[in-house]
């Protein structure tokens, strides 16, 4: 009887994996890999391949490397004989600093949303659809939305979800123990206080191949929800301020036609609205290509941002995000030994303030 319940949690440099008993085992023996569809008969063909026998839930492997993805199958054993495999799980284990910080994919998609805010009209016509395609006329104006700002309790939120699906092969905004996706943001540390709102958008894709192309993935699914209506509503909504946006890698089986197992891209967008501050935020990027928009490894980290007597530092892919009331401020970025001085209006709504560098001369795009 082969092994079910699988879970795995992830933290710097490590993974714990639990999973439900099996009767009349005596042990069980846990392998893992840094590719999927990994088989327990010949683990260390794959790479990174090793495994650890009698093991007991929950067992935590170590010494693994960080923002690298790595594949689970347990085993149980009796005094003369070893079950099959188990269905395979993932995790991806991130050092303390990115755990809190999205990925440069992450930031990809939230510039892709608020690139889709910033003219509905012009996305629309990107994908060869009509704006309100599939929605009553008019249920979405072609006016600019605020720009969403990213939040790291949201950020948590998503990726943890979009775990939970790929380790359970569920694909649904009920998650963990019935959770709704306001429970999961409040379980994440995401604090609502009236006025407040809540949504979600989920999105799966898969390969047959042992190895996809995030940054690709990324694109795919936002073409994929932003011609959904539904999911089209969520991306342009005036009820939303902020956003965390959770890709995670794993193998998921795909029913119906495919029946089989893909490794897959699972993703998940939390927005939510919660009190009245407002937010600037915006990326610091090195236009390398010169296409004028926010490309996977453009990012500047450590940048220095001032929004008046308002301080923080752009993650290791750029971004930034700072509270603000409504009302007039000084700001201030510094990058690489150029210096953007400006000045923002918040005026009841979030403001985005990007920075570009090209060929060491930085140009400000605001809105």
């Amino acid at each position: 009887m082969p092994v079910t319940g699988l879970e795995t949690s992830a933290a710097s440099n490590r993974v714990s994996v639990v999973w439900d008993p099996v009767p009349g085992a005596t042990g069980y023996n846990l392998y893992w890999a840094s590719e999927p569809y990994i088989n327990s008969t010949n683990i260390h063909a794959f790479n990174n391949g090793d495994w650890q026998e009698d093991v007991s839930a929950p067992w935590q492997v170590n010494g693994l490397s960080n923002d690298q993805t790595y594949y689970f199958v347990v085993t149980a054993t009796t005094d003369t004989q070893e079950s099959e495999d188990s269905a395979e799980v993932s995790a991806t284990p991130r050092s303390q600093l990115a755990q809190s910080n999205p990925s440069a994919q992450e930031v990809l998609m939230l510039e892709l949303i608020n690139r889709a805010r910033f003219d509905p009209e012009a996305e629309a016509a990107r994908f060869g659809i009509d704006l309100n395609q599939g929605l009553n006329p008019g249920t979405i104006s072609s006016a600019q939305k605020p720009p969403l700002a990213h939040n790291r309790q949201l950020l948590q939120a998503s990726r943890d979800h979009s775990q939970w699906m790929l380790n359970s092969d569920i694909f649904s905004h009920t998650g963990e123990n019935g959770s709704d996706p306001g429970d999961r943001m409040a379980a994440a540390g995401y604090a609502f206080n009236p006025p407040y709102s809540y949504g979600e958008n989920i999105a799966v894709a898969g390969t047959s191949g042992s190895s996809l192309n995030k940054t690709t993935y990324i694109y795919s699914h936002h073409q994929g929800l932003f011609e959904s209506a539904g999911h089209r509503r969520n991306l342009l909504s005036t009820n939303f301020k902020e956003v965390g946006v959770g890709q995670n890698i794993g193998t998921y089986y795909f029913s119906g036609n495919y029946g089989d197992w893909f490794l897959s891209s699972m993703l998940t967008q939390s927005f939510a609205a919660s009190g009245s501050s407002y937010f600037v935020s915006g990326v610091v990027y090195n236009d390398s290509n010169g296409n004028n928009f926010y490309d996977v490894g453009e990012g500047l980290g450590g940048a220095n941002v001032s929004i008046g007597n308002a301080n923080t530092t752009t993650s290791a892919s750029g971004l930034y995000t700072l509270a603000r009331s409504n009302g007039s401020y000084s700001i201030s970025i510094t990058t690489g030994g150029i210096e953007v001085n400006d000045t923002v209006v918040v005026n009841g709504a979030n403001r985005k303030f990007d920075v570009i560098v090209n060929a060491g001369e930085a140009t400000v795009n605001s809105w």
